[in-house]
C-alpha cells in the first residue's frame, strides 16, 4: 500500500523494477508529472529472522547402588516414581528381584512396573551404569553425600551442560557409610541436606533421595519458565 496511483487521460503507469532492486515507475511518452514518484522508502523491507530455543524440562532418574536394605530399596522405588522419575537405574544388588511378578513388591509397584510406567535398567556394574547414565543419556550424575564440596539443596544447585542440557541421575550411598570410593569418583558434583537440630547424624536414604528428588521436580519446573 505505498504506492497510490491516479489514472490522468487513460494513461497508466508500469511499474517495474531498476537495477538497485526498487521500484520504479516507468513512465509513458505521454505521461505527465502528476503521477507520484516512487520512492526507495517503498523498497521491499527485509524481514528479520528470529529464532526462538525452547527449553526442554530436565528429566530426573535414579541410580539405585550400594544398598542394603530390601525395605529401603522399595521405598527408593515408590518415591522415584512420586517425584517425575521414569528411568531407575540399578547397578549390582543381586540380592533383591526386580521382577514385576516379585511378591515382595508392594502392589502398586508390581502395577508400575509391567506397564513400563516405572522403567528399570539393571547392569552388574557401577562403572557400566555410570558410563550409561552419562554417555547415553546425556545425565550428570548428583551424589548426596556429607562432603567438602556438596552444596545445599535448598539453593538449587543442579547443574546444566553446555549444551543446555540438564537432565540428572541422583545416587544415594550405604545406609550406614555412605557412599564408597567408586560411587565417589563417579558423580560430576554432590549436594547435601541442611539439618537444624542434633537428633540424628543423618537422614534415612529413602527420605534423604525424595527430599532431593522433590526439589528437583520444582527446580527443573522452574527452568523451563525462566
Amino acid at each position: 500500500k505505498c504506492l497510490e496511483m491516479k489514472k490522468e487521460d487513460g494513461v497508466t503507469p508500469k511499474v517495474t523494477n531498476n537495477e538497485d532492486g526498487h521500484i520504479a515507475e516507468e513512465k509513458s511518452d505521454n505521461h505527465n508529472d502528476s503521477l507520484l514518484n516512487v520512492t526507495k522508502s517503498c523498497a521491499p523491507t527485509k524481514i528479520r529472522e528470529i529464532t526462538t530455543t525452547i527449553k526442554q524440562r530436565p528429566k530426573l532418574y535414579l541410580i539405585i547402588a550400594n544398598i542394603s536394605k530390601p525395605s529401603n530399596i522399595k521405598k527408593l522405588l515408590l518415591s522415584s516414581f512420586a517425584f517425575g522419575c521414569r528411568t531407575v537405574f540399578v547397578a549390582g544388588q543381586k540380592k533383591f528381584d526386580f521382577d514385576g511378578n516379585n511378591n515382595d513388591l508392594p502392589q502398586s509397584l508390581r502395577n508400575l512396573l509391567p506397564s513400563v510406567r516405572l522403567k528399570i535398567v539393571q547392569f552388574e556394574k557401577l562403572s557400566d551404569c555410570i558410563h550409561h547414565v552419562k554417555h547415553v543419556m546425556g545425565a550428570r550424575v548428583c551424589g548426596v553425600e556429607i562432603v567438602e564440596d556438596a552444596q545445599d539443596v535448598q539453593n538449587d544447585p543442579f547443574e546444566i551442560n553446555s549444551d543446555g542440557n540438564g537432565d540428572t541421575a541422583i545416587m544415594m550411598g550405604n545406609e550406614g557409610s555412605g557412599m564408597n570410593r567408586r560411587q565417589l569418583e563417579s558423580c560430576d558434583y554432590f549436594v547435601r541436606i541442611s539439618q537444624f537440630g542434633s537428633g540424628t547424624a543423618s537422614l534415612n536414604v529413602y527420605v534423604a533421595a525424595s527430599i532431593v528428588m522433590h526439589r528437583f521436580h520444582h527446580w527443573s519446573r522452574e527452568y523451563v519458565k525462566s
